[in-house]
């Protein structure tokens, strides 16, 4: 296996695992160091250059970590990485060894990486993301890519975004763009050529896709068969090109039998998600705010209501009867089974017994919220000195 060389500040290390690939870059773990990684990019040059080093000025990585916990907001760079004629070749930053978002969006995986987790964690995700997607945009943050697999998600729910240094962000003056979007998460003016500016705007377009899509148990509220014949293949990004959605016009689109269906959503989180997907398709300054669904999230986890039958079951109180109850009884999948021997034991099983599967998404909102306070206080302070 090749070993790739380099150089951070004068110091020579070696990396001879990679961790994960893309059409851009590669990140490898630093050999002899479990908490950083190195991000090489395949064709380095003078604007990705420049780009990193008014990141590395803009900001220190340590200044997006909570100190209490040690979990960082964002994997923020940390320092060049260089080869041995000092040429930038990317950068070093801190190794996550957290779940990607996309691992909510198929049910083993889920299950398997986060056993014993209810609707009520995922309520809990979905709040932790809206509150940093919040904070970055009252600092003129714009994440731009904001895909599953550059969201990494912790095993109590806390949040971080990778791939830091394809966001968008200003420095003395000049504004480094995004340049990269996921098409199936894509705002619908950035579709079909997958150009043009990304903004505030479109991320909140990507972060309702996201939010529903966790509330969904993984269903893509922009997944199905058009009722009407389209001149392109049918798939969630034609879909949002074309604004079809089972949200906001459930006539018009055919979905899988086993989808979990709407009504789950809590009320005032289906209403931001009809005037994002509806009104919002195409005037972009209507879309809710991250602000909004956070307050949105915030109410709806104080109304959620956990299943007589199955402690593991957890629903919007909005329901008369637990959605998940209701699925077994008519033979569709359950999206929360009790999984005894994933989970150590603690299956949720009937009310009274097991632990209950929401105790730690408590303590990660409260987390969460102290991680943005000190977020929100570095960042002024650089952008004001």
């Amino acid at each position: 296996m090749p070993v790739t060389e380099i150089f951070v500040n004068g110091r020579r290390l070696t990396c001879s695992t990679v961790l994960g690939a893309g059409t851009e870059s590669v990140v490898h773990a630093v050999d002899g160091d479990s908490r950083r990684a190195a991000k090489i990019y395949r064709e380095p040059d003078a604007r990705r250059t420049r780009r990193l080093e008014c990141m590395l000025r803009a900001f220190h990585a340590s200044q997006f970590v909570d100190p209490v916990s040690g979990h960082p907001g964002l994997v923020w760079p940390e320092e060049l990485a260089r080869d041995s004629t000092g040429a930038v070749l990317g950068y070093v930053m801190r190794r996550s060894e957290d779940q990607p978002l996309s691992t909510f969006f198929e049910h083993y995986t889920r299950l398997t990486n986060f056993p014993g987790k209810d609707w009520k964690f995922l309520l809990g995700v979905a709040s932790n993301l809206s509150q940093l997607v919040a904070v970055l945009h009252d600092q003129e943050i714009v994440i731009g890519d904001l895909a599953p697999s550059n969201i990494h998600v912790r095993a109590d729910g806390l949040i971080s975004f990778l791939d830091c240094d394809s966001l968008q962000f200003r420095y003395d003056g000049e504004v480094f763009a995004c340049h990269t979007v996921t098409p199936e998460y894509a705002a619908p003016e950035l579709l079909p050529e997958l150009s043009g500016r990304k903004s505030v705007e479109t991320d909140r377009f990507t972060l309702a896709v996201l939010i529903c899509q966790l509330l969904l148990c993984g269903e893509h509220p922009f997944q199905g068969i058009p009722a009407r014949e389209l001149d392109v293949d049918p798939s969630p990004e034609t879909n949002i090109q074309y604004g079809i959605t089972v949200l906001t016009a459930p006539r018009e689109v055919e979905v899988p039998d086993e989808a979990v269906e709407p009504d789950v959503l809590p009320p005032p989180i289906a209403a931001l998600a009809r005037q994002t997907f509806g009104a919002g398709h195409g005037t972009a300054g209507s879309r809710p705010a991250a602000q909004e669904w956070a307050d949105a999230l915030d109410l709806a986890w104080d109304d959620v209501q956990v299943c007589g039958n199955r402690r593991g079951h957890t629903y919007s109180g909005h329901l008369p009867e637990c959605p998940w109850c209701a699925r077994a009884r008519t033979g569709r999948f359950d999206p929360f089974p009790a999984l005894s021997h994933l989970a150590g034991g603690a299956d949720g099983g009937a009310a009274g017994g097991g632990v209950a599967p929401t105790t730690k998404v408590t303590n990660v909102v409260l987390a969460v919220a102290i991680l943005l306070l000190l977020a929100l206080a570095v960042v002024v302070a650089v952008v004001t000195r």
